[in-house]
């Protein structure tokens, strides 16, 4: 029955212009392929923060996926945002070699209509456009090297990266319930796909709502615990469980910011002459007329705040070797916000709730990172990771041969069997 209700989904998806076949002439090829020896489900869930898991169900999955391995938190890149750590964890690179350098961004190398093209989570052109998205995402080495994938949601999945894309994969639908995220990752992995992803969103939105300690991030919480349940469940029902890896991961953590921190630049930075990319890393492009020096050491006068030229960023944040870098950056204090009088007027109940971008660091920004299956140790808590390890993590559990990475080869060792 599920191989006839996959074949159906496959149908429907290419019907509907929402799945891609990858190198198959028709759905039935893709599906007569024959199963992987081995499969590995990557989840994210989205904002969950390391100290998160202690709030997990008991007896749940994911305390269950953390009996394998668990790393004490997994270390985000800089920025600590959605799109640029999705992408570091799938990549093993920085944002600065990879190029998505924040969830918002512009790119002066290219323009259109005269203007530096422009890159945004709600500008669909842009993110199905190839040219955005560097390196080598880990369902790209799987593919060249003959094992299917199959994403339901993660960035950079809906993009032809390097002429390739997942032999399934869906646009981001953030309506779509998690039992049928879980029930179509089922049925492809069912099919044969050797790496299947998975997305979740509700406790990144619940922590930014209502902050990271609310009771409203617990019920987040367990919703994905009560998803993940039904994954595992499933593998075991298909016959899969023995032979597929789970490795879960998260993006970033979650600090609370108020009203009672903010900071506002209006007094520093000419609006005119300099445009501000606003959120937890501030970006400054000031135009010919400004002295950046002297604008650098205004906004550093503020409190709270780091000005500073690209060229000036700390080495280990990775955060100066990108043309989509603004020329000045500024860091915010972690729970601090950098923002204008006009923003604060037009929106009296903010910043409130919780925020992410912050420090790498930073604990409130560490992420989550636990893993079980047959090629993981099992009963193993292990120092922390970096989100450019993950990759490498992922290829050696596929047996793939790895794309140059940024991420230390001897994470692998401290996680694998």
């Amino acid at each position: 029955m599920r191989r006839l209700l996959s074949a159906l989904v496959v149908v429907l998806a290419v019907l509907t212009g929402g799945r891609q076949l990858q190198g198959c002439a028709s759905a039935e090829e893709a599906l007569a392929e024959p199963e992987a020896e081995r499969a590995l489900v990557l989840v994210s869930v989205d904002g969950f923060r390391w100290d998160y898991l202690d709030r997990a169900p008991e007896g749940g999955a994911l305390q269950w996926i953390a009996g394998g391995v668990r790393a004490e938190r997994l270390v985000p890149v800089f920025p600590s945002k959605t799109f640029p750590n999705h992408y570091s964890l799938v990549t093993g690179l920085h944002p600065e070699s990879h190029g998505i350098v924040g969830n918002t961004m512009r790119d002066p190398s290219r323009l259109e209509d005269g203007e530096p093209a422009r890159f945004s989570l709600s500008n669909r052109q842009a993110l199905v456009d190839g040219r955005w998205w560097g390196g080598e995402p880990i369902w790209v080495t799987a593919e060249t090297q003959g094992v299917p994938t199959a994403t339901v949601f993660w960035p950079g999945s809906e993009a032809e990266i390097g002429g390739v894309r997942p032999t399934t994969w869906l646009p981001y639908d953030g309506d779509m319930a998690y039992r049928d995220r879980v029930e179509t990752a089922l049925d492809w992995l069912d099919a044969g796909a050797g790496l299947a992803t998975l997305y979740f969103e509700g406790v990144d939105t619940a922590g930014h709502r209502f902050g990271p300690d609310a009771p409203e991030v617990d019920r987040a919480i367990a919703e994905v615990d009560a998803a993940l349940a039904a994954l595992v469940e499933g593998l075991r029902e298909i016959g899969r469980l023995d032979d597929t890896d789970l490795v879960v991961v998260s993006d970033h953590g979650m600090t609370p910011v108020s009203r009672d921190r903010v900071v506002v630049l209006d007094g520093a930075v000419d609006y005119d002459a300099v445009d501000v990319d606003w959120g937890e890393v501030v970006g400054l492009w000031p135009d010919e007329t400004v002295d950046v020096d002297a604008l650098v050491a205004r906004v550093s006068a503020l409190p709270h705040l780091t000005a500073m030229r690209k060229a000036d960023v700390p080495a280990r944040l990775h955060y100066s070797a990108s043309d989509r870098i603004p020329p000045v950056v500024v860091l915010v204090d972690p729970g601090w916000t950098a923002t204008s009088q006009g923003y604060l007027d037009r929106n009296p109940s903010r910043p409130s709730g919780g925020a992410h971008g912050f420090d790498p660091a930073s604990s409130d920004m560490g992420a989550l990172f636990i893993a079980r299956g047959p090629r993981f140790r099992e009963g193993v808590t292990t120092g922390p990771i970096h989100a450019v390890d993950v990759y490498g993590i992922l290829a050696a559990a596929l047996a793939l041969d790895p794309a140059p990475t940024e991420g230390d080869p001897e994470a692998v060792e401290r996680v694998l069997r």
